[in-house]
């Protein structure tokens, strides 16, 4: 319940602080989403729907690696069961947990479950580190905002950190004291476990380069999506700086939050206003909350009906 409430603050702290920033603003946000392009943010919408497929697709393989076989369908439902848990875990990834756990009840591997939402998820976070670093190289000089090469290359910077620690186990050796806390949480020999088995990830060089392009794929549709949104309110810009930016405020939204709600929002609102105006930047996040609430709600009634999903607290907590 604390945590709960913590998130709620966090989200509510930033909504505040956005809403403060743009009072002056909310006539002119009010007539852009009113006279949006609906064919255009349609299609924007079905862009972004094509990447639960490929999200499941890039899923369903790295079960097949752990030899662990899986359909496409299940895996694209958990993907939405994923955004609907988004809401009420921390950060805009917290939906991996149930997701991990609804896995585990249909494929009867708890262990493997876990340790293949987790890879699935960390190679995703990568292309979002990667392809703002890429994008970057080429806006150099146009990007005025101090922050936008901080936040990517600190991004960067920790991602090959840790997968110099997850591959590497000589190097992972000299943070085992992180075993040792978990130990008093009785929860070292199952870190373990998952450790073991995202090590062992490393002998599946094939496909790990399948995923790696299928998260590159999904990346670039979904940030394309974002920019088909801004097109619909009548705004353009350089397709580029849509792939430097958006992936930015995607790994911002994960900061502990009801769901990066607030987080996500002046996110978008402050690296985006640049280049598109505040009233602009303000209405993408807006139309884009509404396309994550949509897949939410779609989750949502998928776990309703699918009962074969349905988390048993007993079985999780003895797996």
């Amino acid at each position: 319940m604390k945590k709960l409430i913590l998130q709620i603050g966090v989200s509510l702290l930033f909504i505040g602080f956005l809403f403060s920033q743009m009072r002056g603003d909310f006539p002119k946000i009010l007539h852009t989403l009113k006279n949006v392009n609906r064919p255009l943010f349609t299609l924007a919408f079905l862009v972004c729907l094509s990447t639960v497929l490929i999200m499941a697709k890039r899923l369903q393989l790295i079960f097949a690696a752990e030899d662990v076989p899986v359909k496409i369908v299940d895996m694209s439902n958990l993907t939405f069961v994923g955004f609907f848990f988004n809401n009420f875990l921390p950060t805009s990834v917290g939906g991996d947990i149930v997701k991990a756990m609804c896995a585990a009840r249909i494929t009867r591997a708890p262990v493997k479950s876990v340790t293949s939402v987790l890879m699935d998820r960390i190679f995703g976070l990568f292309t979002f580190i990667i392809i703002p670093s890429v994008s970057f190289l080429f806006f150099l000089k146009k990007v005025n905002n101090p922050w936008v090469p901080v936040v990517i290359y600190s991004f960067l910077a920790a991602a090959t950190l840790f997968f110099i620690l997850l591959f590497n186990r000589n190097a992972a050796r000299r943070f085992r004291f992180i075993e040792r806390l978990l130990n008093y949480f009785h929860l070292g020999e199952k870190a373990r476990k998952i450790y073991d088995g995202m090590h062992g990830f490393k002998k599946h060089k094939g496909v790990i380069v399948q995923v790696l392009l299928l998260s590159i794929v999904g990346q670039s549709v979904s940030i394309l999506a974002v920019y088909l949104i801004a097109l619909a309110l009548g705004a353009h810009a350089n397709l580029i700086y849509f792939f430097l930016l958006v992936p930015i405020v995607n790994l911002m939204s994960m900061v502990p939050s009801l769901n990066g709600l607030g987080i996500r929002e002046s996110a978008y609102t402050y690296f985006l206003a640049p280049f598109l105006g505040k009233e602009n930047a303000f209405a993408i996040s807006i139309l884009w909350l509404a396309i994550l609430f949509l897949f939410s709600l779609i989750g949502g009634i998928i776990y309703l009906v699918r009962h074969d999903y349905h988390i048993r607290f007993r079985e999780a907590t003895a797996s």
